[in-house]
């Protein structure tokens, strides 16, 4: 049996388990805290067949993912859902967060790092540098103390493209991507790389994603988009990049669940809000 085959027949039960005999050897897991575009699934006052949906797994938050291995925890972007997002799965330690950018899908939860930050903890934040002078210049506070109510929150650390830094047990390699005007960050950890929000693939990106066998990439549509991935674009980086799966990611409401599983290739599945991916650094 193909590897695809055994990981569709695992999604169905929100579990994907790659490279099943390596499993204890070093196992992470990846959980998918949301995979919506900047409005969420369903759009507020929207009533089109996928906001209508009674599919759970048309209901999408703001996209975020969170890394786990047997000793680290790591989130990558604290989207407006975030409160949420950490209640249903229990997520109540971070070792770091890391950014993909500055847009407020992906920034505006900031507020509730003070719930991982309490009696002096600081966190360790990876971002590149536009992400970090847009946070600072909207939300000083939490970078410096200005009054004995308002801590520091989260350390700064400004991230150098194409270097390898580690967290804990788990070994990160960033890359720019392009996204409309500005420079979106992804990320890679071992076996799996999360590419949001990106519009075009740049050399260095294709460079660390080479060999990758999980890829949870931007697809917001159908259609053509100016800043994001649309569902040929995807398909066609997939084919260039050869992962064994790749996971669309940034879903706004033009994609219904079952329609796009249907019509995929096989080695292309859409998340969905509470998948897990097992893998190996």
């Amino acid at each position: 049996m193909r590897l695809y085959f055994l990981i569709k027949l695992f999604a169905e039960f929100n579990v994907i388990i790659y490279s099943v005999k390596q499993l204890n050897l070093r196992n992470m897991i990846c959980t998918i805290l949301g995979c919506g575009g900047s409005s969420g699934v369903p759009e507020i006052g929207c009533g089109c067949f996928t906001c209508s949906s009674p599919n759970p797994k048309n209901k999408r938050l703001r996209s975020s993912i969170y890394i786990q291995s047997k000793t680290t925890s790591i989130l990558v972007d604290t989207s407006p859902d975030l409160r949420q997002q950490a209640l249903t799965h229990g997520i109540k330690y971070l070792d770091a967060i890391l950014y993909t950018h500055d847009h407020g899908d992906h920034i505006c939860g900031i507020d509730d790092t003070k719930s991982f930050a309490r009696s002096g903890c600081i966190i360790p934040t990876f971002l590149n540098q536009s992400t970090y002078d847009t946070l600072t210049q909207r939300f000083p506070y939490i970078f410096k103390q200005a009054s004995l109510l308002y801590p520091v929150r989260l350390q700064t650390n400004i991230l150098k493209y194409n270097h390898a830094f580690q967290v804990g047990d788990i070994d990160i390699i960033s890359f720019p991507q392009i996204h409309g005007k500005i420079i979106s960050t992804g990320f890679r950890f071992g076996e799996l790389a999360y590419s949001t929000d990106l519009n075009e693939l740049t050399n260095q990106a294709i460079e660390v994603l080479a060999g990758v066998q999980i890829w949870i990439v931007d697809c917001l549509r159908y259609a053509w988009a100016p800043t994001h991935s649309y569902l040929e674009r995807t398909i066609s980086w997939s084919d260039k990049i050869k992962p064994e799966l790749t996971i669309l990611t940034h879903m706004a409401h033009d994609i219904e669940y079952a329609e796009i599983k249907k019509i995929l290739p096989q080695n292309i599945i859409p998340a969905f809000d509470g998948l897990k991916i097992n893998f190996n650094q």
